[in-house]
């Protein structure tokens, strides 16, 4: 008020941050010339960097603020009254320290926010100096902080793959927690001077832009350890949440005192948010050096089980497959052994059962485990999800899809995949081919483009399905597949030889998934060979795919209602789903 403006003139949120808490303002008299001496030493001494020698309380303040109230404060004409305005700006001055002052008083002492569960995001750290040393501690940094606080029940954090794209843009701290949809957003700063750091962070309301709490800490770079507890800590405070004596342990328990190996795993878990084969790879070769320097490294093992998983479910050559699935078993187990309550553990071994062994009944209790010990996870939401439209549950499907959003908004591709292919296998074929249009548009690919055909061909657009059917190669499980799904298609139009060769081509092959056997089975269906047809209907649903409802209403399969063996197959499989129905019935997020 006194300047007409802001103490520092910074527009990134993170830099102004930096500047509020490391940097002195500019003398006001600078600014404004007729402010006098002693006005200048009381916004001087509010401003002051040490909180003890701040003003400590409103009534102290106004004293200072009253005695600036006579004519000879400052130098001005004569017409713009000099006394009365400088009167009406401490008695401004004094109103406005009060309310900070019963504000503050009333969100540190008083209730907590109103709603049980509070948002949060970290934001990656800007990275002021030092950036090919360091720059691992942008993204290292948040991470630690989020897979700390995840440990606290009421905390709902934007998991890293959320928050990822702020990484080197300065971001507007209230514009990102806007766009995640947050109650609050946590920014920082690293500066690195010889060995040292200078780490500033604060936590910011997004309804308001409030700073509700900010610290620097000057550390050196062994220090590094403690500093995720240290923010979690004060963040908890700030936020008033009331912690259990487990969420205590867990966010206090520090998995290794080895400095280089705790820079390590920043480093890999930097790496493995990248999400593309090159960085999960270089994560493993990083998560492997941090156990070089400390095998009992629970953190590292659990980096490395979910790495493994990765590498098994998306990016591996087929022939790796096997191996990597063994590595993530073998990693998450020995992490287990370390620390039964790591929830990554538990998240990765549910991936594996998801996707490379279509262990429905464990997929399901691994992810409840994984959420239960971090409600913050969204993966484990979506292979329940899968789990349970491969079971043939599909009103639980939605409720896990909206979990998952409801954790990260971002991810809305996984979302149109789950949700386009629930309603295809609920013979919604118009509502899976929105979802599932609004996917390949979305990712630009050919993630979604075996479902998509699927659903083209029970609208009747044959000709469209084939056509997307024939153009998916690669050698994979999804051309595999496609294949199998293609020969069917064709037998349903009288095209037996053209079906055939395919047939040979993919029933050679030794990894035929469920799904591949299923359309394999539907083939032998339309070509009128029952018993190979219930051969691999049978193989379908013993291997993962047991969806009742959909073997009961596809098309496809419509030569075999009249078979009695086929029916016998039917009546066991309603009974699996009709008691899995009551397994499961209360097993979904609520």
């Amino acid at each position: 008020m006194a300047t007409g403006r802001p103490a520092f003139q910074e527009k990134s949120g993170p830099l102004l941050m930096e500047a509020i808490l490391n940097r002195s303002p500019a003398a006001p008299s600078a600014l404004n010339s007729r402010i006098s001496p002693t006005l200048e030493a009381v916004i001087l001494k509010a401003l002051d960097k040490d909180p003890g020698r701040r003003y400590q309380s409103a009534r102290e303040l106004s004293v200072d603020l009253q005695r600036l109230s006579s004519p000879a404060t400052v130098s001005t004409s004569a017409e713009a009254r000099p006394g009365k305005r400088w009167l009406l700006l401490a008695g401004a001055v004094v109103l406005l320290v009060a309310i900070a002052v019963g504000y503050r008083s009333h969100f540190w002492r008083g209730k907590p926010p109103p709603s049980d569960r509070i948002t949060l995001a970290v934001l990656p750290f800007d990275v002021l100096t030092g950036e090919e040393d360091i720059g691992f501690l942008r993204v290292g940094i948040a991470d630690a902080i989020i897979t700390k606080l995840s440990n606290v029940g009421r905390l709902r954090l934007r998991p890293t793959s959320a928050v990822l794209s702020y990484e080197k843009q300065h971001a507007d701290v209230l514009g990102a927690g806007h766009a995640l949809a947050t109650d609050y957003v946590v920014a920082g700063t690293v500066q690195k001077t010889g060995e040292r750091f200078r780490i500033s962070t604060q936590l910011v309301r997004v309804s308001d832009g409030a700073s509700i709490w900010g610290e620097h800490y000057d550390l050196s770079r062994s220090d590094l350890l403690s500093l995720e507890e240290a923010i979690a800590e004060k963040i908890s405070v700030a936020l008033q949440i009331n912690i259990s004596s487990a969420e205590h342990e867990r966010l206090y328990r520090r998995y290794t005192d080895n400095p280089a190996a705790y820079e390590l795993y920043l480093k890999g878990r930097t790496e493995m948010a990248r999400f593309t084969p090159e960085s999960t790879l270089a994560a493993i070769a990083t998560f492997e050096a941090a156990l070089r320097l400390d095998s009992r490294y629970a953190l590292a093992h659990a980096g490395l089980a979910m790495a493994s998983a990765v590498m098994c479910i998306r990016f591996s050559p087929e022939a790796d497959v096997k191996s990597w699935e063994e590595r993530a078993h073998q990693e998450a187990q020995r992490t287990l052994e370390l620390d039964s309550n790591l929830a990554e553990a538990h998240e990765a071994i549910a991936a594996v059962y998801r996707y490379a062994e279509f262990d429905w009944d464990r997929v399901i209790a691994e992810s409840h485990r994984a959420l239960e010990l971090n409600p913050s996870l969204e993966m484990p939401h979506y292979y329940l999800a899968a789990s349970f439209y491969h079971l043939g549950l599909v009103e639980p499907v939605e409720a896990e899809v909206r979990a998952g959003l409801d954790i990260n908004p971002a991810n809305r591709a996984e979302a149109l995949r789950v949700r386009g292919t629930s309603a295809l296998f609920s013979g919604h074929f118009q509502e899976a081919e929105r979802f599932l249009t609004e996917l390949r548009q979305m990712s630009g690919g050919t993630v979604a483009d075996w479902y998509l055909a699927q659903t083209l061909y029970y609208q009747g657009q044959i000709s469209q399905a084939e056509a997307m059917l024939t153009a998916l190669r690669g050698g994979s499980q999804v051309e595999r597949r496609a294949q199998a799904t293609l020969a069917a298609l064709l037998a349903a139009q009288r095209e037996d030889r053209r079906a055939r060769a395919l047939l040979q081509t993919v029933t050679f092959e030794t990894q035929v998934d469920h799904h591949a056997a299923y359309s394999i089975g539907a083939a032998y269906a339309q070509l009128g060979e029952f018993a190979e047809a219930r051969r691999w209907l049978s193989r379908a649903a013993s291997t993962g795919f047991r969806c009742y409802p959909w073997f009961e209403q596809d098309p496809l399969l419509k030569p075999l209602r009249g078979d009695t063996e086929f029916r016998r197959f039917l009546n066991d499989m309603r009974q699996s789903w009709e008691s899995d129905s009551a397994r499961y019935a209360s097993s979904s997020t609520p």
